[in-house]
């Protein structure tokens, strides 16, 4: 059932519950980093090494930018979608965006395995 309401019966739904879920993953993480620096009250640029250094804190940030990527890629697809008329116009502007999505996903998975 799930399956069918996935796929061929409503296409619309896998985007829409990808971004909500998404959504949800950015929330936690957005709460459990607050948490964290009203916890530990990282001062100088030392203190913020510390802060990312646990191998846990890189993954959830990892998590967090690839959710952020798919979260933004859906919304500027159907904003693009919604508001381009033009198709060639349309599909450059989404290249140029999974271009850009890209390098800031390689740029974030560099700097949180350098870390």
């Amino acid at each position: 059932m799930v399956i069918e309401l996935l796929t061929r019966r409503y296409p619309g739904m896998r985007a829409w519950l990808m971004q909500r879920l998404t959504g949800l993953v950015m929330a936690i993480y957005s709460v459990m980093l607050i948490a964290r620096v009203f916890d530990l009250k990282p001062q100088d640029y030392q203190s913020w090494l510390m802060f990312f250094e646990p191998w846990w804190m890189k993954v959830a940030s990892l998590l967090f930018w690839i959710s952020l990527t798919i979260h933004a890629w859906l919304g500027i697809r159907d904003v693009l979608k919604d508001y381009v008329p033009n198709p060639q116009v349309r599909m450059m502007m989404l290249n140029v965006v999974v271009a850009l999505l890209w390098v800031y996903l390689a740029w974030a998975t560099w700097l949180f395995c350098t870390l």
